[in-house]
């Protein structure tokens, strides 16, 4: 609908039945535009089946008040049920869910700590009997050089030996 001939008398026929001039107006526009004709049947058989639509029912005067009214009190009510009132914080039920959630995170803590404890106590026991497993081989105790070897870091640095340095140059 391009063309503004077209569109007013579309925009006639939607408000009003065609005068003679009119429709002969409109004759003339559709053998003038053969393409349009299929669109203005569509339309005016639209238009009529519109018209045939009974009269919608008419609303009270302040039926828009009533809507805004009615909209107040469910927000209001929806709002108490929520305890918006400023006890909220205080019902049981947000306590008890408060502390199972707390309860849940305190038993994942310990359950997480205890299987670390318990990681660490299997690598010890791994690591010492590694280590007896090698003073076996050997034959030596572990304690046996243990006074000498605590007493080397017990004594101050000496004098560089200068004549062990200039050997190696």
């Amino acid at each position: 609908m391009k063309d503004p001939v077209e569109n007013q008398i579309q925009e006639l026929a939607w408000r009003q039945r065609l005068a003679d001039a009119e429709r002969a107006e409109l004759q003339r526009f559709l053998t003038a535009h053969p393409e349009a004709k299929a669109d203005w049947e569509v339309e005016s058989q639209l238009t009529g089946l519109l018209g045939r639509l009974p009269e919608a029912p008419t609303v009270a005067s302040n039926f828009t008040t009533r809507v805004m009214q009615a909209v107040e009190r469910e927000n209001a009510a929806r709002n108490r049920e929520r305890g918006a009132g400023g006890w909220r914080w205080l019902s049981l039920r947000v306590w008890l869910m408060r502390g199972a959630m707390a309860c849940v995170v305190v038993g994942a803590s310990c359950f997480a700590f205890y299987q670390h404890q318990l990681s660490e106590r299997r690598i010890m026991a791994q690591d010492v009997a590694k280590l007896a497993e090698a003073y076996s081989a050997t034959g030596a105790l572990p304690t046996q050089d243990f006074d000498p070897i605590c007493r080397l870091g017990d004594e101050t640095p000496a004098k560089p030996d200068t004549e062990l340095l200039a050997l190696m140059k």
